[in-house]
Protein backbone atom coordinates (compact mmCIF):
# COMPACT_ATOMS: atom_id res chain seq x y z
CA UNK A 1 0.00 0.00 0.00
CA UNK A 2 1.50 3.37 -0.78
CA UNK A 3 2.29 5.92 1.59
CA UNK A 4 -0.55 8.18 -0.07
CA UNK A 5 -2.93 5.15 0.37
CA UNK A 6 -2.57 4.83 3.80
CA UNK A 7 -2.52 7.90 4.53
CA UNK A 8 -6.06 8.15 2.69
CA UNK A 9 -7.34 4.97 4.68
CA UNK A 10 -6.19 6.99 7.94
CA UNK A 11 -8.09 9.92 7.23
CA UNK A 12 -11.04 8.20 6.50
CA UNK A 13 -10.79 6.64 9.67
CA UNK A 14 -9.58 9.54 11.86
CA UNK A 15 -12.56 11.46 10.12
CA UNK A 16 -15.14 8.45 11.04
CA UNK A 17 -13.74 8.21 14.88
CA UNK A 18 -14.39 12.09 15.01
CA UNK A 19 -17.86 12.44 13.58
CA UNK A 20 -18.47 9.72 15.67
CA UNK A 21 -17.30 11.53 18.90
CA UNK A 22 -15.69 8.25 19.88
CA UNK A 23 -12.26 8.11 21.91
CA UNK A 24 -12.26 4.15 21.29
CA UNK A 25 -9.35 2.63 19.49
CA UNK A 26 -10.15 2.03 15.71
CA UNK A 27 -8.92 -1.04 13.92
CA UNK A 28 -6.48 -0.16 11.33
CA UNK A 29 -6.09 -1.43 8.00
CA UNK A 30 -3.45 -4.12 7.16
CA UNK A 31 0.38 -2.55 7.37
CA UNK A 32 -0.89 0.71 8.78
CA UNK A 33 0.39 2.90 11.83
CA UNK A 34 -2.32 3.68 13.79
CA UNK A 35 -2.73 7.51 14.55
CA UNK A 36 -1.36 9.29 17.78
CA UNK A 37 -3.86 11.83 17.24
CA UNK A 38 -6.64 12.93 14.99
CA UNK A 39 -7.87 16.61 14.91
CA UNK A 40 -10.42 19.03 13.08
CA UNK A 41 -8.19 22.16 12.02
CA UNK A 42 -8.50 25.66 11.03
CA UNK A 43 -5.56 27.78 9.83
CA UNK A 44 -5.37 31.14 8.83
CA UNK A 45 -2.14 32.54 7.07
CA UNK A 46 -1.57 35.99 6.10
CA UNK A 47 1.32 37.41 4.06
CA UNK A 48 3.38 40.51 4.88
CA UNK A 49 4.13 42.21 1.86
CA UNK A 50 1.21 40.81 -0.09
CA UNK A 51 2.65 37.90 -3.01
CA UNK A 52 2.05 39.64 -6.56
CA UNK A 53 3.53 38.87 -9.97
CA UNK A 54 6.63 41.22 -8.94
CA UNK A 55 7.03 40.54 -4.96
CA UNK A 56 7.61 36.64 -4.91
CA UNK A 57 8.01 36.16 -1.15
CA UNK A 58 7.13 37.44 1.60
CA UNK A 59 6.87 36.54 5.77
CA UNK A 60 4.25 34.34 6.74
CA UNK A 61 2.26 34.59 10.22
CA UNK A 62 -0.43 32.18 10.90
CA UNK A 63 -2.82 30.90 13.53
CA UNK A 64 -4.21 27.22 13.69
CA UNK A 65 -6.72 26.12 15.99
CA UNK A 66 -7.11 22.50 16.74
CA UNK A 67 -10.38 20.81 17.82
CA UNK A 68 -12.43 17.68 18.41
CA UNK A 69 -9.20 15.48 18.87
CA UNK A 70 -9.01 11.92 19.39
CA UNK A 71 -6.71 9.79 19.93
CA UNK A 72 -7.29 6.37 18.01
CA UNK A 73 -3.98 4.56 19.38
CA UNK A 74 -4.89 5.84 23.00
CA UNK A 75 -1.62 7.23 23.23
CA UNK A 76 -2.86 11.07 23.97
CA UNK A 77 -6.18 10.59 25.13
CA UNK A 78 -5.88 13.97 27.76
CA UNK A 79 -5.48 16.37 24.30
CA UNK A 80 -8.84 17.82 23.43
CA UNK A 81 -7.35 20.61 20.70
CA UNK A 82 -4.75 23.44 21.18
CA UNK A 83 -4.27 26.63 18.93
CA UNK A 84 -0.80 26.99 17.00
CA UNK A 85 0.55 30.30 17.83
CA UNK A 86 2.90 31.97 17.08
CA UNK A 87 3.37 30.01 13.86
CA UNK A 88 5.74 31.98 11.21
CA UNK A 89 7.34 31.59 7.99
CA UNK A 90 8.27 32.38 4.86
CA UNK A 91 6.45 32.23 1.26
CA UNK A 92 7.41 31.84 -2.07
CA UNK A 93 5.63 32.54 -5.03
CA UNK A 94 6.40 30.07 -7.56
CA UNK A 95 3.81 31.49 -10.51
CA UNK A 96 3.46 34.69 -11.81
CA UNK A 97 0.20 35.50 -10.94
CA UNK A 98 0.18 34.52 -6.62
CA UNK A 99 -4.03 33.53 -6.63
CA UNK A 100 -3.49 31.09 -8.66
CA UNK A 101 -1.93 29.52 -5.39
CA UNK A 102 1.18 28.03 -7.04
CA UNK A 103 3.29 28.72 -3.62
CA UNK A 104 5.48 26.87 -1.01
CA UNK A 105 5.32 28.03 2.44
CA UNK A 106 8.28 26.94 4.39
CA UNK A 107 8.63 28.01 8.64
CA UNK A 108 7.99 26.55 12.51
CA UNK A 109 5.36 27.06 15.18
CA UNK A 110 4.18 25.71 18.92
CA UNK A 111 1.00 24.04 19.96
CA UNK A 112 -0.44 24.92 23.36
CA UNK A 113 -2.90 22.05 23.49
CA UNK A 114 -5.69 22.16 26.17
CA UNK A 115 -6.74 21.16 28.79
CA UNK A 116 -3.61 21.57 30.52
CA UNK A 117 -0.23 23.03 29.61
CA UNK A 118 1.26 20.53 27.08
CA UNK A 119 3.11 22.55 23.93
CA UNK A 120 4.16 21.12 20.52
CA UNK A 121 6.86 22.60 18.68
CA UNK A 122 7.03 21.89 15.02
CA UNK A 123 8.28 23.03 11.68
CA UNK A 124 5.84 22.44 8.51
CA UNK A 125 5.73 23.03 4.64
CA UNK A 126 2.93 23.91 3.10
CA UNK A 127 2.61 22.78 -0.93
CA UNK A 128 -0.84 24.14 -2.68
CA UNK A 129 -2.15 22.04 -5.63
CA UNK A 130 -3.68 24.25 -8.01
CA UNK A 131 -5.60 21.80 -10.60
CA UNK A 132 -7.88 20.79 -7.63
CA UNK A 133 -7.50 23.82 -5.18
CA UNK A 134 -5.94 22.37 -2.23
CA UNK A 135 -3.14 22.63 0.18
CA UNK A 136 -1.26 20.12 2.04
CA UNK A 137 0.22 21.07 5.10
CA UNK A 138 3.27 18.88 6.42
CA UNK A 139 4.24 18.71 10.50
CA UNK A 140 7.54 17.73 11.88
CA UNK A 141 6.71 17.49 15.60
CA UNK A 142 10.67 18.69 17.11
CA UNK A 143 9.86 18.83 20.56
CA UNK A 144 7.36 18.12 23.50
CA UNK A 145 4.77 16.19 23.29
CA UNK A 146 3.92 14.26 20.27
CA UNK A 147 7.41 14.84 19.57
CA UNK A 148 9.16 12.25 16.64
CA UNK A 149 5.57 12.57 14.49
CA UNK A 150 4.63 13.42 11.84
CA UNK A 151 0.86 15.12 10.68
CA UNK A 152 -0.85 15.27 7.03
CA UNK A 153 -3.61 17.69 6.73
CA UNK A 154 -5.37 18.50 3.37
CA UNK A 155 -8.32 21.40 2.73
CA UNK A 156 -9.31 23.67 0.66
CA UNK A 157 -7.58 26.73 0.09
CA UNK A 158 -9.70 30.41 0.31
CA UNK A 159 -7.50 33.43 -0.73
CA UNK A 160 -8.48 36.87 0.23
CA UNK A 161 -11.47 37.79 -1.96
CA UNK A 162 -9.40 41.26 -3.67
CA UNK A 163 -6.53 38.99 -4.29
CA UNK A 164 -6.94 39.81 -8.42
CA UNK A 165 -6.46 43.42 -7.31
CA UNK A 166 -4.48 43.58 -4.12
CA UNK A 167 -1.97 40.40 -4.12
CA UNK A 168 -2.25 37.60 -1.83
CA UNK A 169 -2.39 38.50 1.64
CA UNK A 170 -3.96 36.32 3.15
CA UNK A 171 -5.00 32.35 2.86
CA UNK A 172 -7.73 30.27 4.87
CA UNK A 173 -8.51 26.38 5.00
CA UNK A 174 -11.32 26.59 7.06
CA UNK A 175 -12.15 22.89 7.75
CA UNK A 176 -9.39 20.35 7.64
CA UNK A 177 -8.70 16.81 9.27
CA UNK A 178 -4.94 16.60 10.35
CA UNK A 179 -3.34 13.75 11.52
CA UNK A 180 -0.50 12.81 13.77
CA UNK A 181 1.38 9.54 12.92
Amino acid sequence: MTKRNRFRAWAVTAASVVALGSATAVAAPAGAAVADLACTINVQLSFSPALTAVQTTASVVAVASLSNCVSPNGSHPQLAGGVATPVTGVATSLGGVPCNLLLTLTGSGVIEWSPGNEQTTFDFTVRTNVLDGTVQLTTWQTGGTLAGTTSQTVGVANPNLDCLLNGLSGLAVPVALTTFL
